[in-house]
């Protein structure tokens, strides 16, 4: 499972959880990428996987 957090300049967020097997770039290139401040994507387990700074 991973779990991708965006947040925006507005300070909103949103976290979509998507299975191994279903590929994270969609989810990414729906939001505009100029209103984005950050987004990190966390592979799970936790303790086995460093998050990734996209933005």
């Amino acid at each position: 499972m991973k779990k991708l957090k965006i947040v925006f300049k507005d300070k909103s967020q949103i976290t979509y959880t998507i299975k191994d097997f279903v590929p994270w770039e969609p989810y990414f290139e729906r939001n505009f990428k100029s209103d984005i401040e950050s987004a990190v994507l966390q592979q799970y387990p936790i303790k086995n996987n460093k998050p990734i700074v996209l933005v």
